[in-house]
């Protein structure tokens, strides 16, 4: 059995996708992965499938949703009535979010320790299992609370896989993409760094300080503060030609883990 949250909601067997008909029950399905075993009650489930609205019989709504699903998944998977909600047991099922975490965490492992090539592998392999967007066929009441860690998870890791690749010295291929992150996530200062790093490394030194300043400017604009104490630095490595400044493997200590947040 897999099951898939990185991208659409699916569950499959090697014969094929199962069917899981309706927004609502694979929001349900996404939102006990997401819980990670834990008891997600009926009152977070009700939320999640109908927001602050729900139908008067929600009670018997939700125990028609959970039916079909354990029909569906069954015997792979368990899902388990334990007051005051619903748990899920995966048992050895294949769970894309988990697989992500598990790369992601061996990835950022390599690269703490200098082992650059398999970062990047592993980190890579990690980032492959999205498919999209996640949670694309969720109800907006699962997406609005959970796709933010997500996409933070997916951000992270591939800012990890940036690192190791210039490590590398894959400089001149890596451009391109972080021109895009950068405009895609424009207030997120590790891709500016990343991009000044790499355009420096490629000879294009004013290029790179044409980053930083845009990056300047911007804050200062539309926030009011200044450059963070990366971002500086970088400024400085190349101005003052050393590219030995540049705050490249800046990594937590701990890895980090998504999970479905209980109110």
């Amino acid at each position: 059995m897999k099951l898939r949250i990185l991208g659409p909601v699916v569950a499959a067997r090697n014969d094929g996708a199962l069917a899981l008909p309706g927004r609502k029950l694979q929001t349900m399905l996404a939102a006990l992965l997401l819980a990670r075993g834990q008891v997600l009650s009926d009152d977070r489930l009700s939320f999640l499938l109908w927001g602050w609205n729900p139908p008067t019989t929600v009670d018997a709504q939700i125990y028609t949703y959970i039916s079909r699903l354990r029909k569906r998944l069954s015997p792979d998977v368990d899902v388990i009535r334990q007051p005051p909600g619903y748990r899920i047991d995966t048992k050895d099922a294949w769970v894309d979010l988990e697989m992500f975490e598990q790369l992601t965490d061996r990835g950022r492992r390599r690269l703490a320790t200098g082992l650059f090539d398999e970062a990047s592998e592993l980190l890579r392999a990690a980032l492959d299992l999205w498919r999209g967007s996640a949670l694309t066929n969720a109800t907006e009441y699962l997406t609005e609370a959970e796709l933010p860690v997500l996409e933070e998870a997916w951000t992270t890791a591939t800012e990890y896989r940036i690192d190791a690749d210039l490590a590398l010295g894959r400089y001149r291929t890596s451009i391109p993409e972080l021109i895009g992150l950068v405009g895609r996530f424009p207030f997120r200062e590790r891709f500016r760094v990343q991009l000044m790093a790499a355009m420096y490394q490629s000879g294009r030194q004013v290029d790179a300080l044409a980053v930083y300043e845009k990056g300047r400017l911007l804050l200062a604009e539309e926030l009011g503060v200044d450059p963070g104490p990366d971002l500086v630095r970088a400024f400085h490595a190349v101005l003052d030609a050393d590219p030995g400044l540049f705050p490249l493997l800046a990594l937590p200590s701990e890895p980090t883990s998504i999970a479905l947040r209980n109110p």
